[in-house]
């Protein structure tokens, strides 16, 4: 102990003493004290009053997430007030992330940048009407054998509750269709109202993909030179790497498009293999409803097998049912331990936890449409962000050094002249 007291007393004897020759050479900056801190004695209480550093990092992250919040929420609301507007724009941004490969190979071919857009325009527009078609000519060709079926399956749910376990009545049966009756009768204005909505939401349908087919033949015509358009609100020093990054993110949105569309086609061509085997005359609509639904993840699917195995149990009877309910579980299962890993998991490296819980939220926040946007803007989002990490721990390039010559002139000063530049 003694020793080292001893030793103590030595180093700050030395330190006085170099502290007073320094002084006296005339260093100013010694006149704060010196403190001299042994880290042997353990650790030194903060003085009463003090917060300390862990709740003051806390507080700091919490204000700044209070404030991303905030900013979050109230431009959602924006865009949510403008979601005629915002929704075809978005939309049209996931119809040229599919096209544009397409778009490319074409402009590789030779064609002009507006010939290649057109042509894209053209055949989403001859696959859309070209599936709409068929499927209305199939409906309308079995709807008398659909409509039979129909009244068959309902004669034999009204059999079976009369003589299965329930042992219904048939003034039960007719109690329940007269106050279904009169339920409609009483509810005609509401029942106008409704379809006056879904008349001006048809008709605001339309029009936002006329907005949207607008918009892609123009991101495919000039995608390039609208961005570096947009990067004018970008701060300068930071243009460069967040451009780079949205690049980035932009490639892995096409790479979860068009996995999304292969998903999708593997997901309607089984469950249309399978309404065909069972025998349903509604097999190509049902194959079109899949690909449509399955371009919202794990959901579309499920929506898809719920309507198709409640047509085949009213056309077909519970046991072909049963049969589609197999058919899609097993397309589900090839969709979610298949196509989800190997496809859009390399497509957008995001864990199915990941995108189960973001459509979950979009559901909640923006219903059918946030589901069906929530997983693309994921993968920008991700691929955006890992793309900006990397600039930022990438180390920097010195600057080159540049060498400037000086010549002396090559005269005498003209005298003559106005040294005066404005007057020159």
């Amino acid at each position: 102990m003694s020793e080292s007291l001893f030793g103590l007393r030595k180093r700050l004897a030395a330190l006085a003493a170099a502290r007073a020759t320094l002084a006296r050479e005339g260093d100013d900056d010694l006149a704060a004290p010196v403190v001299v801190v042994d880290h042997a004695a353990g650790h030194v209480e903060d003085q009463p009053g003090t917060v300390p550093d862990g709740m003051r990092v806390a507080a700091g992250w919490a204000w700044r997430l209070l404030v991303l919040g905030a900013l979050v929420y109230y431009v959602g609301q924006i865009l949510g007030g403008l979601s005629e507007v915002t929704i075809p724009l978005v939309v049209a941004l996931l119809l040229t992330a599919a096209f544009w490969p397409l778009k490319d190979s074409l402009v590789r071919a030779g064609l002009g940048r507006g010939l290649a857009a057109g042509l894209c325009l053209l055949a989403l527009a001859l696959l859309v009407l070209g599936i709409l078609f068929l499927v209305s000519v199939q409906i309308t060709a079995q709807w008398t054998q659909l409509s039979n079926s129909a009244i068959s399956s309902f004669n034999q749910l009204i059999g079976w509750l009369k003589q299965g376990p329930f042992h219904i009545t048939n003034s039960q049966i007719d109690t329940w269709l007269t106050q279904l009756s009169n339920w409609l009768r009483n509810s005609e204005g509401k029942i106008a109202g409704y379809a006056t909505a879904f008349g001006t939401q048809l008709s605001h349908f339309f029009a936002g993909m006329a907005l949207a087919l607008f918009a892609m033949f123009y991101f495919l015509y000039e995608g390039p030179k609208l961005a570096r358009a947009s990067s004018i609100l970008i701060p300068r020093r930071s243009r460069h790497r967040i451009l780079e990054a949205a690049g980035h993110g932009w490639v892995a949105l096409v790479a979860y498009v068009r996995a999304a569309v292969i998903v999708a086609a593997v997901d309607g061509l089984g469950a249309l293999i399978g309404a065909f085997a069972v025998g349903s005359t509604t097999w190509l609509a049902i194959g079109a409803l899949t690909f449509l639904t399955a371009f919202v993840p794990l959901v579309g699917a499920l929506f898809a097998g719920t309507v198709a195995t409640a047509v085949v149990f009213v056309t077909l009877g519970p046991v072909r049912a049963i049969i589609m309910l197999a058919v899609f579980v097993a397309v589900m299962e090839i969709e979610g331990h298949v196509m989800q890993p190997f496809l859009l998991g390399r497509a957008v490296s995001l864990h199915p936890l990941a995108v189960l819980y973001g459509i979950a939220v979009g559901v909640i926040v923006g219903g059918f449409i946030g589901a069906l946007f929530t997983v693309p803007l994921m993968a920008f989002t991700n691929a955006f962000a890992r793309a900006l990490a990397a600039s930022r721990q990438a180390p920097a390039t010195p600057a080159r050094p540049v060498a400037i010559e000086a010549r002396p002139p090559s005269g005498p000063p003209d005298d003559d002249k106005n040294s005066n530049p404005d007057l020159a």
